[in-house]
């Protein structure tokens, strides 16, 4: 049985409200560092893309259309 499977649902619902939350803050990282490139050289949209599977360009749009409404 995976660790997952043993969680309660109130441990996975706060496991995700985290993982949200490390997302969210990494975004603002991102942003604010968008034109510069991380230690290895990469560009940090390109790095936020590889490690959250998600565009950042349209995680921002996301994120501003969910603030407005």
């Amino acid at each position: 049985m995976s660790l997952r499977e043993q969680m309660t649902i109130e441990d996975r619902e706060r496991e995700e409200r985290w993982a949200e939350d490390i997302k969210y803050h990494a975004a603002r990282h991102v942003w604010r560092n968008r034109d510069r490139t991380t230690n290895r050289r990469i560009p940090w949209p390109v790095w936020f893309e590889k490690k959250f599977g998600e565009d950042f360009n349209e995680y921002v749009e996301r994120k501003s259309a969910e603030k407005k409404a």
